[in-house]
């Protein structure tokens, strides 16, 4: 008799992924290729920051305070943006912990606010820590590499 590891620890990718037209089956011992949950993780992060606070009537606090109306300097802006970013992954982004964000400066456009996260990923598929890069572009969303 084999094992069949809890849904969540084996697949590491979300429900509506695996129920997509064209993906091919997955198998409940083997689990997800390690690929295909690094890019689910960075389509959430993309979809939970690109949120705004309130527009989820079913979480209500999921995503992100609008920062446009901001009167802060940029630093004071950029670090309430990674208390928020941080804050926001650790409740709606389970396959992530000991989440580090960080902004990063851009000499070349120092108007911009880049950031990066740094988390160990909680997900059986991988083992490893997985470093992803945040853009907040001047539509004011965020763009996920």
């Amino acid at each position: 008799m084999s094992y069949i590891a809890p849904e969540e620890v084996a697949f590491g990718v979300g429900f509506f992924e695996r129920l997509e037209a064209g993906e091919r089956p997955r198998s409940l011992t083997q689990g997800p290729d390690a690929n295909d949950v690094l890019n689910s993780i960075k389509r959430n992060v993309s979809n939970v920051l690109n949120t705004r606070l309130g527009e989820a009537q079913s979480a209500p606090e999921l995503g992100l305070v609008d920062f446009n109306d901001a009167t802060l300097e940029t630093l004071d802006l950029a670090v309430r943006i990674r208390m928020a970013i941080k804050d926001c992954l650790r409740k709606y982004e389970p396959r992530l912990k000991d989440i580090v964000v960080t902004s990063e400066r851009d000499d070349l456009n120092p108007l911009s606010l880049r950031f990066r996260i740094t988390a160990e990923v909680n997900s059986s598929a991988v083992h490893d820590t997985v470093k992803l890069s945040l853009l907040l572009d001047q539509n004011r969303q965020y763009r996920v590499y």
